[in-house]
């Protein structure tokens, strides 16, 4: 979640992009409860994906309309806060509100997800050039990093609902999307890892 340039006309599109989203898989075999959960994942993933590719290939940012939307790390990721609060007030509605007996039987994977939405805000609320300001580059960008974590452990989570279930392999398309999404992130960062040593041995 590296980006600080928040804009309100980047937070409409990606407002209209994920109500959008949640329409169109609530109209699918995927239902509102399940298409509430699924989108800050979506958007989680676009995060995490932006980055590596566009260091890999620089090309995409010529792509017009230009720096769009490889510019709107930031805003998704608090679009990602947004729509997983939403989930977990969903989650809460179908235990009729007994937020205190989820949260003390919640399994370690749920846990996470609960860790990853609370590192999520921090990150949010720390989204802006007045956060660098007060906290400085260095520091404020080793607390971006922690996107990173963020992202596993919402993997870990979304492997545990999604994917290590009875009747695996699923039918589902959406579990399949799912786990493309997390091969892809990883294959993304180790090509770029592979870039920038490659380029390294060059100047050696």
């Amino acid at each position: 979640m590296i980006d600080a340039r928040n804009k309100f006309s980047h937070h409409f599109v990606i407002a209209v992009f994920s109500s959008l989203l949640v329409l169109i898989l609530s109209f699918t075999e995927t239902g509102l409860n399940r298409a509430v959960g699924a989108v800050p994942f979506f958007l989680l993933f676009f995060v995490m994906a932006i980055g590596p590719a566009v260091r890999i290939w620089p090309s995409l940012k010529k792509i017009p309309p230009k720096e769009f939307p490889w510019a709107l790390r930031g805003e998704l990721g608090i679009w990602f806060v947004v729509w997983s609060i939403v989930h977990i007030l969903f989650v809460f509605r179908r235990r009729n509100w007994e937020v205190l007996e989820y949260i003390l039987g919640m399994s370690p994977w749920a846990f996470g997800a609960f860790v990853a939405v609370f590192l999520g805000i921090i990150l949010a609320v720390t989204s802006s050039k007045k956060a660098i300001g007060f906290l400085g580059f260095d520091n404020w960008k080793w607390l971006q990093n922690f996107a990173h974590v963020i992202w596993w452990l919402t993997v870990v989570h979304v492997i545990d609902r999604a994917l290590l279930r009875p009747g695996f392999p699923s039918q589902d398309w959406l579990h399949w999307a799912y786990l493309i999404m997390v091969v892809i992130v990883p294959l993304l960062q180790v090509g770029d890892f592979t870039r920038k040593v490659i380029e390294h041995r060059k100047k050696v």
